[in-house]
C-alpha cells in the first residue's frame, strides 16, 4: 500500500472515530436544521425550505439504530456512511477508467 492511501485511511479511521464528538456539541449539526430551528436563527423560514417535502427516507434517521445506545449507533453511522461513500467512490473511478 502506497504512502497516499495509508495517509488516507488514517485520516478516514480518524474520522469515523471522532464522529460521537457530535453528541457532545450543543445544537444540531451544520446544515441539518429544522424549520423551526431555522426561523429560530434568522427569523422566518425561507419559502423554498417551508414548501420543501423529504426526497428520500433516511437509511438510519437521526443516526440511532434501535436497540443500541446513542455513541455505538453514531459510530455504526459513521461507519455505514464510510462504506457507502467509499463504495460510491470505487464504482466512479471504475466507471472512469472503463471510459478511457
Amino acid at each position: 500500500m502506497s504512502q497516499n492511501k495509508k495517509y488516507l485511511l488514517a485520516f478516514i479511521l480518524l474520522a469515523i472515530i471522532l464522529t460521537p464528538l457530535g453528541l457532545i456539541a450543543q445544537g444540531p449539526a451544520w446544515g441539518e436544521w429544522s424549520a423551526e430551528e431555522i426561523n429560530t436563527m434568522i427569523g422566518y423560514v425561507p419559502q423554498s425550505i417551508e414548501n420543501t417535502k423529504p426526497l428520500m427516507v433516511a437509511l438510519i434517521p437521526d443516526y440511532e439504530i434501535s436497540g443500541l445506545n446513542a455513541l455505538a449507533s453514531t459510530w455504526i453511522s459513521a461507519a455505514i456512511g464510510a462504506a457507502l461513500v467509499f463504495m460510491i467512490m470505487m464504482g466512479i473511478k471504475k466507471t472512469g477508467k472503463r471510459a478511457r
